[in-house]
């Protein structure tokens, strides 16, 4: 590939032996891209708070045919993470999408939307303290870039339009809603009204506010479904699951 400069989010960091860094970028034109930083944690010319989590960069890299890391070469800041920190739902916030993207997603494999999507999240992060309502939209949105997200719209099973008022059976072995005759004689899990009708609004972004008493069923049905579909188990949602618990507790005491 020789060299290549390239736009990049960092995902994550971990040290390598007693000077290097090894880091999961994504980036804009080559989507994940794994890469080691030789002195990265020494190096305070080249890589001084560059190759921090959540960080977006400019950088420059090579990467060898048939080689799992490709090589550092340079890294400048284009936007810090410094904020995020400030808000312990913001911190675990962006934890949590970093690791989604990097379970979710194969080195090499392009993709601006969710670029964008990710650029947004760690952005918003450093200034807004995430509730739960943002939490879920852009996981929804993750899932939508990423071609995984259920359908909240139609029966997955016979294709029917489901009108609002049955929209309460979700299967999440099919991926999506199901009409009350098709529910009859497939597994499925029933919501409260209202619950899937706010997840099929979703894209209605600018006006879209979830009912606080609908986090908990949400969750759910979103864990089901990634834990089925995705089999993703991720170290950084069970801290978020947490912050969330403890929001929605202080608002339905």
């Amino acid at each position: 590939m020789g060299l290549q400069k390239d736009e990049a989010l960092v995902l994550t960091k971990i040290s390598y032996g007693e000077s290097d860094k090894i880091v999961r970028l994504f980036t804009l034109m080559n989507g994940k891209v794994s890469a080691i930083a030789k002195g990265g944690s020494k190096s305070q010319k080249r890589f001084m708070n560059t190759l921090e989590p959540f960080n977006h960069i400019r950088i420059e890299y090579f990467k060898k045919q048939n080689k799992s890391l490709a090589r550092i070469e340079n890294a400048d800041l284009i936007e810090s993470n410094k904020g995020i920190e400030k808000s312990l739902k913001s911190f675990c916030a962006a934890s949590f999408f970093a690791e989604f993207t990097d379970r979710l997603t194969k080195d090499g494999e392009r993709n601006k939307d969710l670029f964008d999507v990710l650029k947004y999240i760690f952005i918003n992060a450093k200034d807004t303290a995430f509730g739960s309502s943002e939490i879920v939209i852009n996981l929804l949105n993750i899932l939508k870039v990423t071609g995984f997200l259920p359908n909240f719209k139609s029966c997955v099973y016979c294709g029917r339009e489901v009108p609002d008022e049955e929209k309460v059976y979700f299967s999440k072995e099919r991926g999506g809603i199901l009409c009350k005759i098709c529910s009859s004689s497939l597994s499925y899990k029933t919501y409260p009204a209202g619950v899937i009708i706010s997840l099929s609004l979703f894209e209605k972004k600018g006006n879209f506010l979830i009912d606080p008493k609908f986090i908990e069923y949400i969750q759910a049905i979103m864990e089901d479904f990634i834990a089925f579909h995705l089999d993703v188990k991720l170290k950084s949602y069970r801290l978020l699951k947490s912050v969330i618990k403890e929001e929605v507790s202080s608002i339905n005491p």
